[in-house]
């Protein structure tokens, strides 16, 4: 008798082409502690505008056959401005990218782990300024994230409900000043969720444990 075939569906995969180094740094550390093999994070050296990530990250998305594919930027990295990311957004539904954004930066999104601003952030060095005290010498570049912050995202892991949560409160209270909420990492996060799986960090948080004891 001829065996059965069985049949399985093909695997999903997620994008997601950030902006800046840091930001691939930050998912990219999130990747590896969570063992999201299915999600790939690029950094685009070359970005000129946000027009140019979303064509990168399209052609990235057709050329892989990606299942979903974002493109993350923070607003003040590439002097975006409400309007224009509005306008760009029917030009990303066409290219079947989703847009992820900070406003002003990746930072906020650190920040919202931890607390809910009482008003309108605009300037990033304000936010690593309140960054810096729970994380000493913290500064928003690749530079920290390759050597005093190598383990932010599995410091801040913990608090990941915390940051949705201030998230929604801090969109609620700003979007209608500014005509777009200031964050909507959370969405990626869900699709992330969505096409990996549930995380698990069990090794990496007996490393974590380890470094803490050590240091």
């Amino acid at each position: 008798m001829a065996r059965k075939r069985i049949s399985q569906q093909p695997r999903r995969t997620i994008l997601v082409v950030t902006a800046t180094e840091a930001e691939a740094l930050y998912f990219s550390q999130m990747r590896k502690d969570c063992r999201y093999s299915n999600l790939s994070v690029v950094w685009e050296p070359n970005c000129k505008d946000l027009e140019h990530l979303i064509t990168v990250t399209g052609k990235m998305r057709n050329s892989q056959n990606f299942s979903s594919a974002w493109a993350l930027f923070g607003f003040s990295d590439l002097n975006e401005t409400v309007q224009h990311v509005k306008e760009l957004e029917e030009f990303a539904e066409k290219k079947k990218v989703k847009l992820a954004w900070n406003n002003p930066s990746l930072p906020l999104w650190y920040l919202l782990h931890l607390q809910q601003p009482k008003g309108f952030v605009a300037d990033p060095t304000m936010i690593e300024r309140a960054l810096s005290q729970p994380f000493p010498n913290f500064r928003g570049d690749a530079a920290y994230l390759l050597k005093d912050g190598m383990n932010l995202h599995l410091r801040l892991y913990a608090a990941k409900s915390k940051a949705a949560v201030n998230a929604s409160a801090y969109n609620a209270l700003v979007a209608p000043k500014l005509g777009l909420a200031a964050t909507n990492v959370v969405a990626m996060l869900n699709d992330i969720t969505d096409i990996c799986g549930l995380a698990d960090l069990t090794h990496n948080q007996k490393q974590l444990g380890l470094q803490k004891k050590n240091g």
